[in-house]
């Protein structure tokens, strides 16, 4: 019977080690490449004459995880294999709030990301942002929006 001790103890290591996994990759918050994000908006021609990198401030950030399996875009979550092994698509929504203090410019960032690995360089991003649109007002007015 003592022989069988050290399976159990195997047993009971893996799947500690696999419940810490998952608790650690579902429980942090989920985040975004802030220096691509804002690389992106400074380089669009109609937002960098409201915005620039030296008098641009952020007011708000919120980012979410997405609940469930029914993105549109992201249809083999749906497959038996997808839905027995993923509890969500891994997707998130999130919004960024700027303002510019020269010229008194808001701008409403709102991104969907999808998870991400790029093992051509050995380097990854955790999300690629797939659609990104921009609400901006200037003097409360609404000046454009963008889609990207």
């Amino acid at each position: 019977m003592a022989s069988q001790a050290l399976v159990w103890k195997i047993h009971f290591f893996v799947g500690t080690l696999s419940l810490a996994a998952r608790i650690r990759d579902k429980g942090a918050e989920p985040t975004v490449d802030e220096i691509n994000l804002l690389d992106t908006i400074f380089a669009n021609e109609k937002l960098n004459g409201l915005f620039t990198p030296d008098t641009y401030h952020v007011i708000d950030y919120d980012q979410e995880w997405d609940e469930g399996r029914q993105n549109a875009l992201f249809p083999e979550y749906e497959h038996v294999t997808a839905r027995f092994f993923n509890a969500d698509t891994n997707t998130t929504t999130g919004v960024y709030k700027f303002g510019d203090v020269e010229s008194g410019a808001m701008m409403s960032l709102h991104y969907k990301t999808m998870p991400y690995s790029n093992n051509k360089y050995h380097f990854t991003e955790p999300f690629l942002i797939y659609d990104m649109y921009a609400e901006v007002t200037h003097n409360g007015k609404p000046q454009l929006s963008i889609n990207n």
